[in-house]
């Protein structure tokens, strides 16, 4: 048996260690949801002068812890958007699929699920012997989201906000494979820590285009996993993403 040195709140708290950007491993269940919900839902086109059609969308993008914000921004600043979002990507990654429909003209209601994942995170775990070794281990969030979205202006560029309550699964496990491929096929590797449970919520902004029976959007989503039945000590885990999607 052996237990972890440093765990991996702290680690989250300091900033993930860049690891590689193609570790980050969605599992099959999710990939298969996100399949089944676009392909079930209605897809369709209407006039929303009165409050928008049911719609669904799918997203993905990088995803960054709180502590790593700055780290992104200065290589944006320094060096452009296109460094700026491989160093993005090599710390985390996202994939999801949302839903919402209108309660008026301006607020709508929005949900949805999402798969996250920050590989690449050096763990000290300590064994029986006192022997110390470092692990390379990946932390997997899964939250789900219910909450309301304000569309003020239904042109074709549609500006948003959204406030969101979510719940979401975390685990972390040994990083096993060495590709995304690999890792879908084989899952996930041995757990090191209790798979955890907690409340929390997410802030949106973004832009939407509409372009008819298509609306592609770019937002950022602000998302603090643990504000509700936090154990003792713990500290609080967020991080930001930035997600391009396509809405039906």
């Amino acid at each position: 048996m052996w237990t972890t040195g440093d765990g991996v709140l702290s680690s989250f708290t300091n900033g993930f260690q860049e690891g590689n950007a193609m570790n980050y491993t969605p599992r099959l269940v999710v990939l298969a949801l996100i399949v089944a919900v676009t392909a079930i839902l209605p897809s369709h086109a209407a006039d929303d002068s009165e409050g928008e059609p049911f719609s669904v969308g799918v997203y993905l993008g990088p995803s960054i812890p709180s502590a790593s914000i700055e780290q992104v921004y200065n290589t944006l600043d320094t060096t452009g958007i296109g460094a700026a979002y491989q160093s993005a990507s090599s710390l985390g990654f996202h994939l999801g699929a949302k839903l919402r429909f209108g309660l008026n003209d301006a607020f709508s209601f929005s949900g949805g699920l999402q798969f996250t994942q920050f590989p690449g995170q050096d763990q000290t775990a300590t064994l029986d012997n006192g022997n110390k070794v470092t692990l390379q281990t990946v932390t997997t969030f899964v939250p789900f989201y219910a909450g309301f979205t304000f569309i003020p202006i239904k042109g074709l560029v549609r500006p948003y906000v959204s406030a969101e309550a979510m719940f979401t699964y975390k685990s972390v496990s040994i990083a096993t494979g060495s590709s995304i491929y690999e890792n879908l096929i084989s899952g996930s590797g041995q757990e090191i820590e209790p798979k955890t449970s907690r409340g929390g919520a997410a802030f949106t902004g973004g832009i939407e285009f509409n372009l008819g029976g298509l609306r592609p959007f770019f937002e950022l989503k602000y998302n603090m996993t643990n504000l509700i039945g936090k154990a003792a000590g713990e500290e609080t885990m967020s991080f930001l993403n930035v997600s391009l999607g396509l809405v039906f």
